[in-house]
């Protein structure tokens, strides 16, 4: 193998690398109130998802919400103290499944786009204890644009809310 032609192979899995960890890649949130809670692994967490979008089904509410739920309790801190429970309510305001041959004609057309607030919330007395804004899209063509779905954008987007309530960097 000469020298361009290793060039042009390592140059290609470069920018494979580089693409699929757009879609896997965890948005940073948006804080609009700070959270005064950390919420550890013996914690009760209990997920409600919301939309105003009327895109979204009532069963893709409820599967983001579990996944929401399982990466929470999965990424919990060690527990300090008596258990608590909190709930995470979960509000998208914008929701897009995208099309995949659009994307792959037209790059930048067909996007996928998971936007939403999350409040936590301290029970039983439902006390505010943090909210924040995370908004996952994603709209790169190709192949790789082609093989991107949306559960691969809700898996990333409950990642990115358990990151940021169990404040894990």
């Amino acid at each position: 193998m000469n020298i361009p032609t290793a060039l042009r192979h390592l140059s290609a899995l470069t920018l494979a690398l580089a693409l699929s960890s757009c879609a896997t890649s965890t948005p940073n949130a948006v804080i609009v109130a700070p959270l005064t809670a950390v919420i550890c692994q013996g914690d009760a967490v209990n997920t409600t998802v919301i939309t105003s979008d009327s895109r979204m089904s009532e069963e893709e509410c409820q599967m983001l919400g579990s996944q929401i739920t399982q990466n929470v309790q999965s990424m919990g801190q060690s527990p300090s103290g008596a258990p608590n429970s909190y709930e995470l309510a979960v509000n998208i305001t914008r929701y897009s499944r995208g099309n995949g041959m659009v994307r792959t004609v037209l790059p930048g057309m067909g996007q996928i786009r998971l936007y939403g607030t999350v409040t936590v919330y301290q029970m039983p007395k439902r006390i505010p204890v943090g909210e924040f804004m995370i908004n996952k899209s994603f709209m790169i063509g190709g192949l790789y644009g082609v093989s991107v779905s949306m559960n691969t954008i809700a898996n990333t987007y409950a990642q990115a809310v358990a990151k940021t309530v169990c404040q894990v960097r």
